[in-house]
């Protein structure tokens, strides 16, 4: 370990500032006019791609790149309507070269034309252009729609995107980032019809003094709109109303503009469909990452939970009962040449009602508890957000930005519930201020090294008032039968933090070397009232202090371009000031990883990790507090780490040309320490205390094979997940028995791009779970089957058929779904009529099960109805 250590700390900064190489010039015509956005390749003899970059308005350009091992190196200069350059340049000791050159305009004679417009994919160095028109059959109406279909890229349930078999970094707009890390406004809510191409970016780095280090891992998407589309307002406006049966509406409006100067977008939504406008939000922000900059965004923890008992496995429109509204906007100027502004404004709110009906076992031993609850949910849950980047490129070696954000959430929910026979009514109000700013300056050292400061700071408040009537706690606390309890909380955190990076590249070796500093404090303060007296043994506060120094240090070293080593280790000492403990903890989390990368055999990776960290806020504190109507969640004392480790295999090969990929992912996690709870279960109340335990084993396997069959104009789809987990469990007990569990999903889709009026969509699913605790065995299984048609009745007139069947535990259910879509010619006009839920089903039973729990749910469907919209497009 101490090698280790003085290689990273001592000899890692010495690569850090070895020499490079950089060439500046000029690339133009024989009129002597810069030659804008023309192409300069750097490659070493052996024809591999050192660096690139694109010239600028005035056809310069700069580039930078760590010294080759030969003394000569090939510059390729290209641009659209111009005869390609190449020519050789001599290195020797040079370390500043310079280089212009004049490209010939490219005359062709033609003496047969031979058009090839549609090339449906086109590959140009890292970047997979597809042409989406091949990918489509009318049905679709937002972006998200197309992305389904496009080979290379996968959307997750959820919204998220993956490409290349990575989740994406950004979602542009030619070439502008628009939303950040909140895409799904614009996947979600752009039509369909206005985009042309997607554009898949490998090593994506949107830092342009990083990008010339060519060492990312990112993947972004780029979106090419339709030609027509700039310099004048573009988007479409949409009135819907429910008809004959219940009541429905959507009403939506989408503005787009897009100039030099300015791009931007609006979408506003008003509907009661069944989806979820909050579910546009991302809430997980990436934190860390090896060779780019970081992001540090924390958030407090609510205590207090209200479950709403959605079905996850189903259509929103088929088992959710909301009116959802969304208004947003979003815009990127251009101040000046060097400096650029981008801002997002957006207010999401849902409205929900959820009725249900559950019946809960537990399996234990000696005795088994059982209670049923009829519920009554109400929810109106609002996201608002303003952030603001601000983009300075002041000149080649610098980039500074600054991203400011501002958050507030408020939500009220209310429950009224029959827990067997006994009438409990709760309600919650939350309130929820957020703002974080990172301020990020990349500053070039050496044509192979860059230094990046990152200054960040944080503060997120939850306030909760949560109000209870049960006779189950007033007879607990012997209080008056008519008596309302109330828990009131705020937690509060601060923080501000420092990190500086260094970046380099020195041949083979890619290295970062950081210094982080982070001051942290939360405060938690929890009042428990009966009839306005506070119970004290019922009530948390907790001041948590920490103060952390890390060292985090990466090496990779390439044995060529297909092939590399990455190992780290990350240093932290931190000083912990908590109740009743303050001491210095130092953690040590080291990683290694090996990949094998852009083969004809596909992708590989190999990886360790160890992930050592200590507890959060909520399971330090002292006394017991109220989580739930029923349930009381007791903190421990702090005795050491917690302790985990990973290891991973992961593959993947994709061929976009030919439309096949496949995907596989291996991953065991071993837990030595972890934080767990001691269960004490009565008929009424439940209790839990956080206990620190030796965790358990889990083993994860994944595989998905996508195909498409040109003959036949097929494309398949099969992927399956398997699961084994074992984990230490203790209820109304002394000791911590294993609980294991299984899970495995199957599922399998064909769709069809006939050049015929009809195609399909269609496939399966297979769930099934097991749960083996104390000698107790259960399980339940889910299969569904879906068949969907469209048929193309005349070039106006398009017919969509949606067919879902479910078998749950010997159950039957399905969904039957009409909609006529009718686009007349030469018209902005078009219309569509949604026919949901034909024969009307009006309730659904489910199982789950988690080691001794049994859980059996009946909750309502959305009935049918009939849904007609006018959509104008402008």
């Amino acid at each position: 370990m101490r090698v280790f250590f003085f290689f990273y700390i001592v000899i890692c900064p010495i690569f850090s500032f070895s020499q490079g190489i950089k060439i500046s010039g000029a690339i133009k015509d024989k009129l002597n006019a810069g030659i804008e956005n023309a192409s300069v390749v750097i490659y070493s003899l052996d024809e591999n791609i050192i660096a690139f970059t694109h010239c600028d308005e005035k056809g310069d350009f700069n580039i930078a790149f760590a010294t080759p091992e030969a003394n000569s190196i090939k510059v390729s200069v290209s641009s659209l309507g111009y005869i390609k350059k190449e020519t050789m340049l001599q290195i020797d000791n040079k370390s500043d070269l310079k280089l212009s050159l004049i490209l010939e305009d490219k005359v062709e004679t033609l003496s047969e034309i031979v058009i090839n417009s549609d090339q449906k994919i086109k590959i140009d160095n890292d970047t997979t252009s597809i042409k989406v028109s091949s990918f489509i059959n009318k049905t679709e109406q937002t972006i998200e729609d197309i992305l389904k279909k496009i080979p290379g890229i996968e959307v997750q349930k959820d919204g998220s995107i993956k490409a290349h078999g990575k989740p994406i970094d950004k979602l542009l707009v030619e070439g502008e980032d628009m939303f950040d890390k909140n895409y799904k406004f614009l996947s979600r809510n752009l039509d369909a019809k206005v985009l042309d191409l997607v554009q898949i970016i490998d090593y994506f780095d949107d830092n342009p003094v990083l990008k010339r280090l060519n060492n990312s891992d990112k993947v972004a998407i780029n979106l090419k709109l339709k030609k027509g589309l700039t310099n004048v307002w573009f988007g479409n406006i949409t009135l819907g109303s429910g008809i004959v049966s219940e009541n429905r509406w959507k009403e939506s409006l989408s503005l787009g503009l897009l100039k030099k100067s300015i791009k931007l977008f609006y979408f506003g939504d008003y509907n009661n469909q069944g989806e979820k406008a909050s579910e546009m939000i991302t809430t997980n922000i990436p934190e860390k990452s090896n060779f780019s900059t970081d992001r540090f965004e924390y958030k407090t923890k609510s205590l207090y939970n209200i479950g709403n008992n959605e079905v996850e496995f189903f259509s929103k429109t088929q088992s959710i009962f909301n009116a959802a509204f969304l208004n947003s906007l979003s815009f990127t100027t251009k101040m000046n040449k060097k400096t650029s502004l981008r801002g997002v404004v957006y207010v999401v709110n849902d409205k929900q009602k959820q009725n249900s009906f559950s019946l809960t076992n537990y399996n234990l031993d000696h005795s088994q508890i059982s209670f049923t609850e009829d519920n009554f949910y109400k929810s109106n849950k609002t996201l608002s957000s303003a952030e603001l980047e601000l983009k300075w490129y002041p000149n080649d070696k610098n980039y500074i930005t600054n991203l400011f954000v501002f958050k507030d959430n408020p939500n009220r929910i209310s429950n009224d519930l029959l827990f067997n026979t006994d009438q409990i009514n709760q309600s919650l109000k939350t309130e929820n201020y957020t703002f974080y700013n990172h301020f990020n300056h990349s500053y070039q050292v050496s044509a192979n090294s860059v230094l990046n400061n990152y200054l960040y700071l944080g503060n997120d408040k939850i306030v909760e008032k949560t109000s209870i009537f049960s006779l189950a706690l007033n007879s607990f606390f012997n209080a008056n039968e008519h008596s309302y309890i109330n828990q009131n909380v705020s937690n509060k955190l601060f923080y501000f933090g420092g990190v500086s990076k260094l970046i380099s590249k020195f041949r083979k070796i890619d290295l970062t070397n950081n210094i982080q500093i982070e001051y942290s404090k939360e405060q938690l303060a929890s009042t428990f009232l009966i009839d306005n007296l506070e119970i004290i043994d019922y009530q948390g506060i907790l001041l948590l202090n920490q103060l952390k120094l890390v060292s985090d240090n990466v090496l990779r070293y390439n044995f060529s371009k297909k092939v590399d080593f990455t190992a780290g280790i990350n240093l932290q000492n931190n000083v912990f000031d908590a109740p009743n403990v303050k001491e210095k903890i130092f953690i040590v989390n080291p990683t290694v990883s090996f990949n094998i990368k852009k083969t004809g055999f596909g992708n590989f990776s190999l990886s360790y990790s160890k992930n050592n960290t200590i507890p959060n806020s909520n399971q330090l504190v002292n006394n017991y507090q109220l989580v739930d109507y029923r349930s009381f969640l007791k903190g421990a004392t702090y005795q050491n780490q917690l302790k985990n480790s990973l290891v991973s295999f992961n593959y993947y090969l994709f061929n976009d040309e030919k439309r096949f990929s496949i995907s596989s992912g291996l991953f065991y996690a071993s837990a030595k320490s972890i934080f767990n709870t001691e269960t004490t279960l009565t008929n009424n109340l439940n209790f839990k205390t956080y206990r620190q335990t030796s965790g358990g084993n889990s083993y994860n396997f994944n595989f998905s094979f996508v195909n498409y069959i040109r003959k036949l104009k097929i494309a398949s789809k099969i992927e399956t997940t398997q699961m084994w987990n074992i984990s230490p469990v203790n209820v109304n007990s002394n000791l911590f028995i294993d609980a294991k569990s299984y899970n495995n999903s199957i599922k399998y889709s064909l769709t069809t791009y006939f050049n015929r009026p009809i195609n399909f969509d269609s496939g399966f699913t297979y769930n099934y779970n097991q749960s083996d605790f104390n000698g107790v065995k259960t399980n339940n299984t889910v299969q569904d089957f879906f068949l969907n048609g469209n048929y193309e009745i005349s070039n106006e007139l398009l017919v969509e058929l949606n067919n879902s069947f479910y078998i749950v535990n010997n159950r039957n259910y399905s969904f039957n779904n009409i909609i006529l879509n009718y686009s007349p010619k030469e018209s902005k006009f078009s219309y569509r009529l949604f026919f949901n839920n034909i024969f009307n089903e009006k309730e659904y039973a489910f199982v789950s099960i988690d080691n001794y729990i049994y859980y059996q749910s009946k909750v309502q469907l959305v009935p049918r109805y009939l849904l007609l919209t006018a959509k104008y497009r402008f």
